[in-house]
């Protein structure tokens, strides 16, 4: 069915004309038809009354006398009245006295209730009660009913005249609409033919015919004019249309030139830009490689005999040339950030070691100020992660370095909390807080732009460019995190900053549920004045079952101890914090050794020295005073717990004697000897790198160029290769791939490593994709030489003595083997120091993976790196894992596993001990 809307006009003016003409029948005709009906109803109503006003005074005599057929005979009179349909006479209490029933059926009619006088229309009928009333006393009531037949067949009659009437309407309506719309219609349907004639051929020379001079016929005049003007504009628009091809043509050629011109500086622009790259790179080289020069010979000159003065000349170079290199650094990172070329790489890593690692570094500059330093990592965070570790520490050794740097004295505490982000992701937010100097609220803004600090005088007090913040906030962006501060001034500042990380899929390695449970309920005594070590030492330690007690003071400490011997629970172990105010760890020691002698009871307290200071002398202080560990802060978890375990299980093994003290003092080392090959052609660098090797006890042979370099890979035999990248000739890259091409003929492989001054974007992942191994970048301190190295030396394994002896360690003897030189002795143990770690981690996975493979090379890795340095049953162990896993049989590698653990956690901290006792 069509909407009104969508009729035509003809049809919408004949459905108004019908409209309007049976509203107004129907309005005439309905008032009239209500007033005849209700005129109608009032007579019939009257008229019954009546007729019952005559029965109730003719029934007066039967009721008196109690005639009963004399009544009924009074109600047969209503005979005559066909429209009455019953009635009845009621006594005065109410009981039916005779019944009247038109159909004759009185004894089957069954009367209502009398009722008061009143005149009901109900169901269709006329019902009336009247009173019967004698002499003024009511002596019973009259019912009378009524049919509606002749309303309702007037009703009837209503209704067919209505419709005739309304029907007779409608078509004289219809006829009159039909003749009258003609002159409405008409043009305006003229105007829509003459509409689509234009729209379909596009003539606007038809004109519409005005026949009247109404508003249709206004409307045709304008429409006609309407079609006039686009006429007119039509012809002036093939007009222009004509100029503006002639126009358009001359614009295309223009716009051809001018694109070839536009191409023409793109092009230059992207060789400036390719220039612009060069040329920071070229500087970073041209600035790098005097850098190593000064770098390397001052580490050369101070490892010679000069005079006091002459060492504080040397060291003051040293410190100024690493300023410099933090320099230049941070001026090449923020150029990545403003060129937008700054990247993370997407590696796994164990979040633990890279911050324990970094926090390690970071001690000594607290440790110089008095300061204490820790860090503490909520149980929930995940430690294995897939990130760029590397930044992560760029990040917090800028934020943690500027807490050391403004803070005069107090703590830095770093914490980190875990958001869990989705299933494969974790959002962490650390903390770096620090006691210092605080900074004012109006200068937050400025902290995290380049080149801004918070007080001008900031870099004249303390140094630095202004921009360690500013690439660290850029660097948490890129990790899809944020950066903000809470400080106010002289009250200290917290640094925040969140970071995005997805969870590695390979689960994360813990301790030997074995070990762990060997401390369950064991008591423990936690000695510290910093409230911050205090707490993250008591949740250690609660974390692998022990009962730990923490104090502040020695006082307190030797209290504790007293009252724990009383209820005969003594503590088994005590950490204690040897720089405490009053009563140092030191004292507290003493007094509980003096107390031993009077108390057998307190000899069960194995005790553990943690120091912030490290000073000479305090390892043999140690010895002296029975303490069984000697430890630098900050401690780590997994450091913390191999230590207790060590120091536990050597405490029952020795209780006739003294225990000797976990440090660096008790080990043996021993070094393989490598070939190596430098390929170098500055004259500088030569000397650095070739004295560095010498030193170190290797052999290096010198290449002037890439194909020097490639002959002699060619024809003699090498351990490693180190390969500057920028060379006359040959440059480094291309003489790698051209010795791996020629190795896939021999089958061998030689370990090649880049050496470059260069630090932009794509330099290391070009080494990479040529065939390197690594990638060193200038200038090279002797401690990356080490990592190297350590990584590729190997030592053949010879029968070692039992663990009980080649767990102590001649440092006389280690010193004469590389010519007393102290401070290669102590790079070579930082070096197992970084990297037993992660080759236990390998190991570990790869045998609960089944993985002989696996448990071949990294057991084959740590026993070259435990040999080089003497540790005969740390080697020993190696060595049995790695014959298991070339036999593919490792049904007992769990056990001998679980003695590599305890062999490596005892070398681990002798070797953190000495270096605690040499700084």
């Amino acid at each position: 069915m069509r909407h009104f809307g969508d009729l035509s006009i003809r049809h919408k003016l004949t459905v108004l004309f019908m409209a309007i003409s049976g509203f107004t029948a129907l309005a005439l005709s309905c008032p009239v038809a209500i007033h005849d009906v209700m005129t109608f109803r009032h007579a019939v109503s009257q008229n019954l009354g009546v007729l019952g006003d005559v029965l109730a005074g003719n029934s007066t005599a039967a009721l008196t006398f109690r005639d009963a057929e004399s009544a009924r005979d009074v109600l047969r009179a209503l005979r005559a009245e066909p429209n009455v349909t019953a009635a009845c006479i009621y006594t005065l209490d109410g009981k039916p006295f005779a019944k009247y029933a038109r159909d004759g059926k009185d004894s089957d009619f069954i009367p209502p209730l009398p009722q008061a006088e009143t005149t009901q229309f109900k169901n269709g009928h006329l019902i009336q009660f009247r009173k019967i009333v004698l002499t003024g006393e009511t002596v019973g009531t009259l019912y009378l009913e009524s049919d509606l037949g002749r309303l309702h067949e007037r009703l009837r009659g209503y209704t067919i005249t209505f419709v005739s009437t309304l029907l007779v309407t409608f078509c004289l309506a219809f006829g009159l609409a039909s003749r009258f719309q003609k002159p409405i219609s008409r043009p305006v349907l003229e105007l829509v033919e003459a509409t689509k004639a234009v729209s379909g051929r596009g003539d606007y020379s038809i004109r519409v015919e005005i026949v009247n001079r109404d508003e249709f016929g206004l409307l045709a005049t304008e429409f006609n004019g309407m079609l006039e003007q686009i006429e007119r504009r039509d012809l002036e628009l093939q007009q222009h249309k004509e100029n503006l091809e002639e126009q358009v043509a001359h614009r295309t050629s223009e716009l051809l030139a001018m694109n070839t011109e536009l191409t023409v500086a793109k092009e230059v622009a992207e060789a400036a830009s390719h220039a612009k790259g060069e040329f920071l790179a070229n500087m970073s080289h041209e600035i790098r490689t005097p850098i190593n020069g000064i770098m390397g010979m001052t580490e050369l000159a101070l490892d010679t005999e000069l005079s006091t003065e002459q060492r504080d000349y040397l060291l003051l170079v040293k410190s100024s040339g690493e300023s410099l290199l933090s320099v230049i650094n941070d001026i090449l990172d923020f150029s990545k950030v403003e060129s937008g070329k700054l990247d993370l790489e997407t590696i796994e890593f164990n979040l633990y070691d890279c911050v324990g690692e970094t926090m390690k570094a970071l001690a000594l500059r607290a440790h110089q100020k008095g300061l204490e330093l820790a860090y503490d990592v909520d149980s929930g965070v995940p430690s294995q992660l897939r990130g760029d570790p590397g930044r992560l520490r760029q990040i917090l050794i800028n934020l943690v370095g500027n807490a050391i740097k403004f803070t005069p004295r107090g703590e830095v505490l770093v914490k980190i909390e875990s958001r869990p982000q989705e299933a494969a992701g974790v959002e962490l937010h650390f903390k770096v807080k620090d006691t210092g100097i605080g900074i004012p609220a109006e200068k937050h803004g400025l902290l995290f732009k380049a080149f801004s600090q918070a007080d001008s005088s900031t870099t004249r007090q303390y140094g630095g460019t202004g921009l360690g913040l500013a690439i660290s906030a850029s660097l948490v962006h890129l990790m899809a995190g944020e950066m903000w501060l809470e400080s106010s001034e002289g009250e200290g500042s917290t640094f925040h900053f969140t970071a995005c990380f997805a969870l590695a899929e390979g689960k994360a390695q813990s301790a030997s549920p074995a070990r762990v449970a060997e401390l369950q309920g064991l008591s423990v005594l936690v000695v510290d004045d910093n409230e911050t070590n205090r707490r993250i030492l008591y949740e250690m330690t609660r974390g692998w079952g022990m009962r730990p007690c923490a104090v502040e003071s020695g006082s307190v400490a030797l209290a504790t101890l007293e009252m724990a011997q009383q209820r005969a629970d003594p503590f088994r172990l005590a950490l204690i914090d040897g720089n405490m105010p009053v009563m140092d760890g030191f004292e507290l020691a003493e007094k509980i050794q003096t107390r031993v002698k009077h108390n057998a009871g307190l000899a069960e307290t194995t005790v553990l020295m943690l120091t912030s200071s490290g000073q000479p002398g305090e390892a043999n202080r140690c010895r002296q005073l029975g303490i069984s560990a000697y430890l630098l802060k900050p401690v780590l978890k997994a450091e913390l717990l191999a230590v207790v375990l060590t120091a536990l299980g050597q405490r029952q093994v020795e209780m006739s004697a003294s225990p000797a003290l976990i440090t660096r003092h008790t080990l043996r080392e021993s070094a393989r000897k490598l070939r190596i090959l430098v390929a170098e052609d500055n004259a500088v660098n030569q000397a650095v790198i070739l004295r560095a090797l010498q030193k170190m006890g290797h052999t290096p042979v010198l290449a002037q160029n890439g194909k020097e370099a490639l002959a002699l890979a060619s024809t003699e035999k090498f351990d490693l290769l180190f390969m500057d990248v920028q060379m006359p000739e040959m440059d480094g890259l291309a003489a790698t791939a051209a010795i791996r091409e020629s190795e896939k003929n021999s089958g061998t492989h030689l370990p090649i490593f880049a050496m470059t001054a260069h630090a932009m974007k794509g330099d290391r992942e070009r080494c990479l994709a040529s065939g390197m191994d690594g990638y060193i970048t200038k200038p090279v301190r002797f401690s990356d030489i080490e990592q190297t190295l350590a990584g590729v030396a190997t030592t053949p394994v010879t029968l070692a003595k039992p663990a009980a002896e080649t767990t102590s360690w001649n440092r006389a003897e280690a010193l004469n083997r590389i010519g007393g030189d102290q401070e290669l002795l102590q790079e070579l143990c930082d070096i197992f120091l970084e990297e037993s770690p992660k080759l236990l981690e390998k190991l570990r996975q790869a045998i609960t993976d089944g993985d002989t493979d696996g448990v071949m090379r990294a057991a084959h890795s740590l026993k070259g790196e435990s040999s080089y340095l003497g540790a005969g049953g740390t080697s020993q162990a190696a060595r049995q894992l790695e014959e298991m896993g070339s036999k593919k049989d490792l049904s007992r590698a769990g056990d001998t596993f679980a003695v590599l653990e305890r062999e490596v956690a005892s070398l681990y901290l002798d070797l953190k001990g000495l270096a605690g006792a040499q700084r």
